[in-house]
């Protein structure tokens, strides 16, 4: 029965984060090279502007940058722990 609440508490916080990310999810393409580049450590002031927007195209092309993948873990771990819960109480 402690199990049951446990998950219930998960499901409730994976919930939670999943709106949360939804909320401040973007798509990579509007967010500018420079912020991505500054969350590495990495400094792009040197860098030409053409040279950032290739580096920005081959983040994009291997999905390096876009956050908006987080939604669907979170939901998914939310809806997993939500059904386990269920399972639990009613099992």
């Amino acid at each position: 029965m402690t199990l049951s609440w446990v998950l219930l508490a998960a499901a409730v916080v994976f919930g939670y984060l999943a709106c949360d990310a939804a909320r401040l999810s973007t798509s990579a393409k509007d967010v500018p090279y420079a912020l991505t580049a500054k969350a590495w450590g990495e400094d792009v002031t040197h860098v030409p502007l053409a040279e950032q927007e290739k580096r920005k195209q081959y983040g994009a092309r291997h999905g390096i940058g876009d956050l908006s993948q987080a939604v669907w873990l979170f939901g998914i771990l939310c809806v997993s722990c939500l059904a386990w819960a269920a399972y639990s109480f009613f099992a």
